[in-house]
């Protein structure tokens, strides 16, 4: 019969016995000497069969908290994320993969969450140029530990500094399990490069009254919970929906995020977009309008669904407003361009420790 304690027991006391071997470190040594910006530890892999799996080492590392021995750091984090500026790691952790470098600067661990500051900078000697600004992590970023690997996260762009030349993001995870702090394994897969953020004003003239209309099936949207219009359009029950129907969406509109319609119907305002495929970027449109007092206002409800094109799928959104029709004359109407593409993949990945 299977013993499961026994197993969790022999596979945790294999896990924490893995260390690094004489080579690494004397690199180790040889690196904390230097302090050389950039230099890459060469992993050390080890395998460790236990059962009939294979734990490989990527750099083991205890790092003591002496966050204010690292002046230049300590007031970086100090600033952007003030609450994690005691956590910061001492030793440099980092990973570099497709010319770019990944550190994390700080973490806290508290058993099932997490805060993490990660930052991401050119290859010292690359003459690519790829961090130059804000980029995303486009939610490919994982924390795991022994018997815990993040499942709910979000995270939010800090800031760039061009001194610096790094990107800092903080990262917020939780588990079901516990993070252990003697072992942590942190990692990304894609980032995206290009960052854009306009503000740009729609033309009423193109606006079409009762425009022609088609049926979808919405998978997702948002709104006000209990409003007629959300009930109407958001319900359980409701899958299927009408949404404007004046363009063909195509594949010019692949990499771009585009208008293709505005229309009004039964007191409602329509503006309808294409975000295009999103396998590799994220383009989304926040929608306003000024009204007929100079109020500003956020759409009442917003609709998602998705469009086929030659076998991909295409995001669309479509923004609702109510207006009453004598109004329409004296409204304004604009939309908050996101433009985040530039997709660059590769394999950054660090293994440490944070217990004091």
């Amino acid at each position: 019969m299977f013993d499961d304690t026994y197993f969790k027991s022999a596979y945790q006391k294999a896990y924490d016995s893995i260390t690094p071997d004489s080579a690494c470190l004397d690199r180790l040594k040889e690196y904390k000497e230097n302090r050389v910006r950039g230099r890459r530890l060469y992993q050390v892999m080890r395998p460790v069969v236990v059962a009939a799996g294979v734990l490989v080492l990527i750099s083991a590392i205890t790092l003591p908290v002496a966050a204010r021995s690292i002046p230049g750091v300590y007031e970086t984090i100090a600033r952007i994320a003030p609450g994690l500026a005691e956590y910061i790691l001492p030793t440099q952790v980092s990973c570099t993969s497709q010319g770019i470098t990944m550190q994390v600067e700080a973490i806290h661990v508290n058993e099932k969450n997490a805060e993490v500051i990660v930052s991401f900078s050119d290859e010292v000697g690359s003459e690519e140029n790829l961090i130059r600004g804000a980029v995303d992590l486009y939610d490919s970023y994982h924390l795991q530990s022994y018997n815990a690997s993040s499942n709910v996260g979000g995270c939010s762009f800090l800031e760039y500094n061009l001194e610096a030349d790094k990107a800092y993001f903080k990262i917020d995870v939780w588990t079901d399990g516990s993070f252990q702090q003697s072992k942590l394994s942190f990692r990304t897969h894609q980032l995206l490069t290009n960052w854009l953020e306009e503000k740009r004003w729609l033309d009423l003239n193109e606006l079409v009254m009762n425009p022609a209309m088609k049926e979808v099936e919405r998978n997702g949207g948002g709104g006000m919970p209990g409003t007629p219009l959300y009930e109407q359009y958001l319900g359980d029950s409701n899958r299927m929906i009408q949404v404007l129907d004046l363009q063909k969406i195509d594949e010019s509109m692949k990499k771009s995020l585009t208008i293709t319609g505005i229309g009004y119907a039964d007191g409602i305002l329509r503006v309808q977009c294409c975000r295009g495929d999103f396998s590799e970027a994220d383009r989304h449109l926040e929608m306003y309008i000024i009204d007929t007092k100079g109020n500003e206002r956020h759409n009442d409800l917003s609709i998602g669904w998705q469009e086929e094109v030659n076998g991909e799928r295409y995001l669309m959104d479509e923004f609702l407003f109510e207006v009453d029709e004598i109004d329409l004359a004296n409204i304004q109407l604009y939309g908050i361009f996101h433009i985040r593409d530039g997709s660059i993949k590769g394999d950054w990945e660090v293994t440490f420790s944070i217990e004091n």
